[in-house]
């Protein structure tokens, strides 16, 4: 199956359950959801239906969601799974069916809409918590093994594998995920879910919503229990298309090819810089492609950082593989005409997206430009005199004097086996914005009415942001503090 297919498998099976399919909602949150910067999970839009604070248009609804997560941004590129960017499939029930059907549904359409072997499914289940109050989900347990499912074939996990939340606090519960078995060409018979391993690939997250997690981590009762699932699209689209990696499936592999192909370099184990650099280009430019078309922009704040972040992780990529600038529009355009069918948006803000892109690559371009070659000194310095650290006052020159972001810094130093005194880094800025704050306060005496009537005297300005990303000007000086 491609990706289209296998959205549409899913969906439909539970439209037929009587489920209303509901879009795809933006990766900005609602103003009213405070609780991530960005859309993290496919039950996120849903969570007003889940606290009983709202009515959903159906108490059965299911929805691909397009879901942006940060926590593991530095994996991505060193594994065959880790992305930034993924779609979540999920069915939802708001106080209608609970464990029974929805175990039920799972087990059929694993088998019978996606064709995998029930010998080769394995469960995992809630094996308990004692802070939560919580024993072992025998329920879901006695549930599967009324499908046909073996006790062995049954794994009991503790709560940070199988107990979701979305985040520090609002609606949770205790989860039982779907495992496909791979088979011994990707680990040995001792593995099982849950181990840091390839031989089980989690497909299917079933969580059974049933309580409100409060700030202070207690659990209080939902008003009514519920049904929240994630399959992840781009877990299934490996298992269907028989390949190794996320990046191998039709979701990704395009921008790959596109890497290879403008690069000249290899993409595979013989050449491990190229493929971390490719396999990051393209989750980035996808996953900035998506933002943009929601709304953030490049920023040093918030959603905005996240974004610039991003990009420009994969334009520094982008001079590993050697590209000639300018090259992130390239992939951005790529990345649009994939994702038009699915999330028109982004087509339908084509320009703005592109003009974004251009801006912040030839604007991280220069800071490359000036860093590196300082960085470079660095690192080989710390070679030379065989020390595994560079000290915090070069890396908060980097930040301070060129505007190379720290983390990039961070990133770069450990792919040389190098570290940096992060709480170091961390005092030198605090230092700074005390002098900040102190010279704030520390204008001579008739500077303040030398600022006001040089801004009465000036022309009126007019904005055109809303109109134009850029625009010629000049600058008052005569009169104004420190001019010649």
């Amino acid at each position: 199956m491609n990706s289209e297919q296998i959205r549409e498998t899913y969906l439909s099976f539970f439209e037929r359950h009587e489920h209303l399919r509901e879009p795809s909602a933006s990766l900005i949150p609602a103003p009213n959801d405070t609780s991530t910067l960005l859309t993290v999970a496919g039950m996120q839009p849903f969570q007003p239906y889940f606290r009983g604070e709202e009515t959903p248009p159906r108490s059965r609804l299911c929805s691909c969601q397009r879901c942006f997560r940060t926590p593991d941004i530095e994996e991505v590129g060193n594994t065959a799974r880790h992305l930034t960017n993924f779609e979540m499939l999920g069915n939802f029930s708001f106080g209608d069916y609970f464990k029974e059907e929805a175990i039920a549904w799972a087990w059929e359409l694993s088998r019978e809409g996606f064709g995998f072997d029930p010998e080769r499914i394995w469960i995992t289940v809630f094996e308990g918590d004692d802070e939560l109050g919580l024993g072992p989900d025998e329920e879901a347990i006695e549930i599967w093994r009324g499908l046909g499912v073996p006790a062995e074939r049954i794994i009991g996990l503790p709560r940070k594998e199988n107990f979701w939340q979305a985040g520090n606090s609002g609606p949770c519960g205790p989860c039982s995920e779907l495992y496909i078995d791979r088979g011994p060409d990707w680990g040995p018979d001792t593995d099982r879910p849950g181990d840091d391993s390839d031989r089980f690939l989690e497909y299917w997250n079933l969580v059974f919503t049933a309580y409100e997690l409060g700030t202070d981590g207690s659990l209080t009762d939902l008003p009514a229990k519920n049904i929240d699932t994630g399959l992840g699209l781009e877990r299934m689209a490996v298992i269907q298309q028989g390949v190794e990696s996320v990046f191998d499936t039709d979701l990704l592999r395009p921008l790959v090819d596109l890497a290879t192909e403008l690069s000249g370099r290899n993409y595979g184990a013989d050449d491990h810089a190229a493929t971390r650099a490719m396999r990051i280009i393209a989750d980035h430019t996808r996953g900035a492609v998506q933002l943009l078309g929601d709304g953030v922009v490049p920023s040093n704040e918030r959603r905005g950082y996240v974004l610039r972040r991003i990009m420009r992780r994969a334009i520094h990529q982008g001079r590993v593989l050697g590209l000639e600038p300018p090259y992130l529009g390239r992939f951005a355009e790529r990345a649009i005409e994939m994702l038009a069918g699915f999330n028109p948006v982004v087509a339908a803000e084509r320009e703005t997206v592109l003009r974004w892109i251009g801006i912040e690559e030839e604007s991280f371009g220069r800071t490359l430009d000036r860093g590196s070659q300082m960085l470079e000194r660095l690192i080989a310095e710390a070679k030379d005199s065989e020390t595994s650290w560079i000290d915090a006052e070069a890396a908060f020159e980097l930040h301070d004097t060129y505007g190379f972001p720290y983390d990039l810094t961070r990133e770069l130093l450990a792919e040389e086996g190098l570290s940096v005194d992060d709480a170091g880094f961390e005092e030198l800025m605090d230092q700074q914005r005390e002098r900040a704050r102190s010279g704030a306060g520390g204008e001579a005496e008739g500077d303040h009415e030398r600022v006001l009537e040089f801004v009465g005297s000036t022309p009126e300005t007019r904005f055109v942001g809303y109109e134009d990303l850029r625009s010629g000007t000049s600058v008052g000086r005569p009169g104004f503090i420190g001019a010649p």
